[in-house]
């Protein structure tokens, strides 16, 4: 999910999940979004991941020597003519990617993208929201 610096939704896309581990899955997420970032122009954006070993990873400069395609793809996207900052979140405040992830990334072949959340998703959207604005 996309959110402008009011915490309001911008846009936000699925993509089909392999059987990989969920550090490769997790990954592909963040390259998907930073690509579709890049495409709408926006040049200024914050990452939020649950999993503090692949924020870790990216953040020491680990991508940079991994063996790990992914990671290559993310160290030589982030020092691109934007500025990205890159925070580490509980999964209790990542509920709506993660419903998004297991209910609904299975229906799709490609990425696909939301300019609106899907109507199924508007309730954890807005809870997702009040989540966020609280901490």
């Amino acid at each position: 999910m996309i959110r402008d610096a009011n915490v309001n939704w911008l846009w936000g896309f699925l993509m089909l999940l392999s059987k990989d581990v969920i550090f490769k899955i997790e990954a592909r997420a963040i390259i998907e979004g930073l690509h579709l970032a890049w495409k709408k122009e926006i040049w200024q954006l914050e990452i939020e991941c649950d999993n503090a070993l692949l924020l870790e990873t990216i953040v020491a400069g680990g991508a940079a020597d991994s063996k790990m395609l992914e990671l290559h793809f993310i160290h030589r996207m982030i020092p691109l003519n934007w500025k990205v900052c890159i925070r580490h979140i509980p999964k209790a405040h990542n509920a709506f990617t993660d419903h998004m992830a297991k209910v609904m990334a299975t229906r799709f072949t490609k990425v696909q993208e939301f300019e609106e959340p899907p109507c199924s998703m508007q309730d954890l959207v807005h809870a997702d929201y009040i989540g966020y604005i609280r901490n």
